[in-house]
Parts: structure tokens; sequence; C-alpha cells
């Protein structure tokens, strides 16, 4: 990679960057970048990175880390950094979620820690049932109560356990059994006993936490409104007073994970421990201007500055739909809604490009409309369990090695594959024999493949033929998330199964069926945690009652942050519904009582447009 000097460095693929933003990616120092919806806060730490590689600002050979909540979005900035810097990306860009991260330093670190905090190598993550057995075994029994409330009990006292263990807290009784296994059940650990251990190992080992500060340069820190207190608190004790350099990148109106533990203050608390400067971004490049006034409109219930935010000049002034549909029933809902996502359809906009939201429990809100949708040809599903497998690296990698044995013409796909597999037999490419072999057997096996597929073989026959060609023990020490417990074969398995259904669904077609399998041909339906960081032409927040903001009383402030998330994941037009009876909920009468203010401001004069369905 040629270095670049600072003075005469431009952002990369031509993109202008405000004002604001070319400061963020050109700061030396500490900063708080607030970045609200469609303001590229993506595109700002890839830009950021890229600056700083390319000017040699992050000096060879440190590194940058990059910390994301989702794994999507760490493989996305990861994407975009190395497509513009290459080779020296890949190995001096690091961008991962903060499990991984913590995951990574406990293993690395694993005998850094007394024998009586050191978990076995071959510890579990997250096996609720050996950890439920764990409390059990303590006295503890849950009477059937289910897992998820149950999860809710057990997290707490694991959280805050003190280390070193204290036998006088109750989670010090059952640590001892989750970090070495008891009754043949192996060491299991939760992702914040992990975070916990990671944090121990820095606090207790000045050189170790020195190499982190020496290796990485700079620090990204993205959805920094999420971050809960022990991931601050590693984050503290491991670069605070270092000459490690930090990019926070947040936005505290789209603070919704309180429930899981965000801290409320956690911007202030890192301006004034980190002597953070604060950057703002004003432009929306998502969403049209009507879109955009109403989530300003929102800003005085959420205690923000109304800030002069900017659209993108691509819109005119009066772009953008806004609207509210009330109807005495799902039935109606659902006819009202079917027909305006097909005139959508009809006019070009693509079924994926549109999206269900609901604040909780899809399944209890979108039935009656996936039969309304479907009477039209036009296909819906929940994305929950899909929205997690298409992330998944290995199912990714299976599923454009067999869209590549199906059709060869895909150049780029089939380089990746060819990268990819050659980075998992970890065979360097200056040994040009060796190099070589393996690519003709990467050919055989899509060949192999393509018969296996002509001959009706089916997806197991399938997996298990790219499975053996890989090698599992190979597979696991290139993607080290698949090395623990039976996350490997839990996650084939569960694709297996969902594969199945859209093989069948496509009559059997694999092409089809993989482009259905990754939701092009239908429109997602979620819920409004999981729209995080997404976008679409058309949102349609389904259920805006009572009933779905159940805690509205107690939780206001993250009630209307989730619902400013729904209106700005937006481009084009958001609508919202209203039912007065949902005939498959435990109370069918709904109401909107509690969060009249959201129908106060969507009723404003020339906000909604208010549409009424009747029996």
């Amino acid at each position: 990679m040629k270095i670049i000097n600072k003075e005469i460095w431009q952002p990369s693929d031509g993109i202008i960057l405000e004002e604001s933003a070319k400061q963020s990616v050109i700061s030396q120092n500490n900063i708080l970048v607030i970045a609200g919806p469609g303001a590229g806060k993506t595109e700002l730490l890839a830009q950021k990175a890229t600056y700083l590689l390319q000017t040699n600002l992050c000096k060879d050979p440190k590194k940058i880390l990059a910390i994301s909540f989702k794994t999507d979005s760490a493989q996305n900035l990861k994407e975009r950094v190395e497509k513009r810097c290459g080779q020296d990306a890949k190995s001096r860009f690091s961008s991962m979620t903060y499990d991984a991260f913590f995951k990574r330093i406990l293993d690395h670190f694993l005998y850094a820690l007394p024998n009586e905090l050191r978990p076995n190598s071959n510890y579990l993550v997250e096996d609720f049932d050996v950890i439920d057995k764990a409390f059990v075994r303590q006295g503890v029994l849950h009477n059937g109560t289910a897992k998820s409330k149950f999860y809710r009990y057990y997290d707490k006292p694991l959280k805050d356990t003190t280390i070193p263990l204290n036998p006088d807290e109750f989670g010090s009784k059952i640590w001892p059994l989750l970090l070495k296994g008891f009754d043949n059940h192996k060491a299991t650990l939760t992702f914040k006993m992990i975070n916990k251990l990671a944090d121990y190992i820095i606090l207790t080992n000045e050189q170790i936490k020195l190499a982190i500060q020496k290796t990485y340069s700079h620090v990204f820190l993205d959805e920094f409104q999420d971050t809960t207190d022990l991931q601050y608190k590693f984050i503290k004790d491991c670069f605070l007073e270092s000459n490690s350099i930090i990019t926070a990148v947040g936005d505290n109106k789209q603070r919704i994970m309180v429930w899981a533990g965000a801290m409320k203050n956690v911007f202030e608390i890192y301006s004034d421990e980190f002597k953070a400067a604060t950057k703002v971004l004003l432009m929306n490049h998502r969403s049209a201007p009507k879109l955009v006034e109403l989530q300003r409109k929102m800003y005085e219930s959420l205690q923000e500055v109304d800030l002069d935010i900017k659209c993108s000049n691509k819109w005119n002034p009066s772009d953008g739909e806004i609207n509210l549909f009330i109807s005495d029933n799902e039935m109606l809902e659902a006819d009202a809604i079917a027909n305006d996502i097909y005139k959508k359809i009809c006019n070009g906009i693509e079924p994926n490009d549109i999206c269900l939201l609901c604040k909780q429990r899809p399944q209890d809100y979108s039935q009656a409309i996936e039969k309304a949708l479907k009477e039209k040809g036009i296909r819906a599903r929940i994305e929950i369990e899909y929205q997690d497998l298409i992330k998944e690296p290995i199912i990714q990698l299976i599923l454009d090695i067999v869209s590549c044995s199906i059709n060869i013409k895909q150049a780029q796909k089939w380089e990746t594959i060819k990268e990819c597999i050659i980075n998992i037999f970890s065979i360097n490419s200056d040994n040009n024999t060796t190099y070589e072999e393996l690519q003709n057997q990467i050919f055989d096996l899509k060949n192999n493949l393509k018969n296996m597929i002509e001959q009706k073989c089916n997806i197991s026959e399938i997996i298990n033929t790219i499975k053996s060609f890989l090698d599992t023990n190979r597979i696991k020490a290139y993607f080290p998330v698949y090395s623990q417990g039976n996350y490997f074969d839990t996650i084939l398995d569960k694709f297996i199964e969902l594969f199945n259904i859209e093989f069948e669904t496509a009559n059997q077609n694999w092409q089809k069926a993989i482009d259905d399998f990754c939701g092009l041909n239908s429109i997602p339906i979620m819920t409004i945690h999981k729209s995080k960081g997404l976008e679409y032409s058309a949102v349609y927040f389904v259920g805006l009652e009572d009933s779905a903001f159940w805690n509205f009383k107690n939780q206001p402030e993250e009630d209307r942050c989730a619902f400013f998330v729904a209106l700005s994941r937006a481009k084009c037009s958001v609508t919202f519904t209203f039912s007065n009876v949902r005939s498959g909920l435990r109370y069918p009468e709904q109401k909107k009582d509690s969060i009249n203010e959201f129908f106060v401001l969507l009723q404003e004069e020339n906000v909604a447009n208010i549409k009424i369905f009747k029996e």
C-alpha cells in the first residue's frame, strides 16, 4: 500500500464528507462522534481507518481495533476497509464484536489467571442447560419456569459476582462449577463472565495491558450508546491514560438497550474520563425531508438539542411519506398494508426493500398480514432465525460454494471462495506448487457438487461433502467462534432445517432456494431491536398500541427511542398502524392511552396521512 501525505489525503471512492465528519476522520485525539440516523457512521469509521493506514499515522506494525455490537456490522466495516487498503488492512485492521474481543483476550492469556479463576480450556459458551444444572446443584429450583425468565434470574448473580471470588456471595458458589465443570458437564461460561475474566487479566497483569496498548494505536467503539457497564469498565481499564486514541460513535436517540444493561450516561462519563471532544454530524443521508422533520419533532421528548439536521441534496423538499392506519381489526389492517405494499412493488420497490417492524413478538402481529400478502403473490417472513444464520461465516461460505457450483459465472464470488479456502488451509501463495494444487482441488469440489445437485442429492449430503473437503478441525481453527461445544453442529442443523423449507417452497430450484434463504425475494418481519443498523425504502410499524409498549410508564425514554429507531429505518415512507382489536393477543381490545403522545405527534398538521379502515 502506497503511503500518502496526510495533507493531500482524500476520502476514498469520491465520497464528500461534511466538515464535522472530516474533522472526526483526521482527529488524533479522543473524540465522541454524535451520529444520528443516516449520518453514515460506518462509512466515517471506514474512512478514518483508511486515512490512518494510508497516511501511516497508525504506524506499521501497529493496528486499529474496531469494536461493534453486531457481527454483521463488524464484518461490514472490515470489508469496506479491506477493499480500500488491501492486504495491509487484513493484517492491521481488527474488526470484531465486544464478545469476540473479550474471548480472544481470555483464550490468549488464559494462564495469566490464577488457578481458581482459570476455566478449563475447552469451556463451552452460554450452554444454558449446563448453567441451569449448576444453579439446581446449588439448590436453586426453577420449577418449570420458562428458560427466558430463568436466564434473567441467573444472569444477575453471575454478572455481579466479585472477582476474586467472595465466599459470602451466592454467585461465588456457582462460578467454580462453571469454571471447572461438574457432574460430567464441561466448563461453561456466559459472555459476561468472559468479560469479567478478561478485565481481571488486564487489571492484574501490567505487561499484558501494555502489550495490548502497544498493539492497538487506535480504537473505534461503534454504537457507543449501547455500551454496558462491564464493557465500558474493560475499555477504561485497558486504555485510559494510554497513548491509544479512542473514537466512540453513537446516538443517544437510538439507545434501546437499557434493558440489556446499556449505561444511560456513558457519553458524559467517557467524555469526562477520556477528555474526549464532541463532534456532531448534521447530515442525514438516508431519510427523505418529511421523515427527517418528524425525527426532529421527537428531539424534545428525547431531551435532545434541536439541531439543524440537513437532508441529502438528492431529495426534493416535499419528498417523504408518513401514514397512520387505524383499523377496526387486524384483518382490515392486513388488507390495508397488503394493498399499500402491492402498489409499492408495482412501482418498482423490491420486496426486500420493504420491512414490517414490531415492538416485540412479530408472530403476534404478522400472521394476518402474511396471509393477505400471500394472496397477492408477495412473500413475507419473520427474520429472527434467518437473520442470525445468514451472518454466520460458515453459512455464507457454504451458500457461496453451492451458488458457484450451479453457476460459475460469478467471478468475484468465486475469487472470494478460493481466497477463504486457501486461508482455511493456511496455504502461502508463494508456494506455487501447493497453491496450484489446492486451486485444482477447489475446482474439482465445484464440479463434484454440481454433479451431486444434478443427481438430486439433498442439502445434508452437500454440506457433508463440503465439510469433508474443508475438514471440520480446519474450519474451527480458522473460525474460532465454532471451536466451543456443539455450536458448529447446531448452526448446521438449523441451516439444514430452514434451507429445506426454502428448497421445497422454491420447487427444488437450488439458486432460487439460495436467494430465498438470503431474503432476496421476501419482505422481512422483525423487531425494532433487530432492525438496528438497517434501512428500507418503506417501513411499516405494526401495532402502535399500549400492549406493545406495555412497560411505557416505567421506561418512557427507552420506548421513545424505540419509536425513533423504527421511524429512522425508513428512507422514503413510514407507516404506523393501530388496530382496535387483535384477536391473537391475550387481551384483544387495544388502547393507546399510555402512548398517546405518539398519536398526538403523528396527528399534528401536515405530519401523517391518517387513514381509517372500518367494518
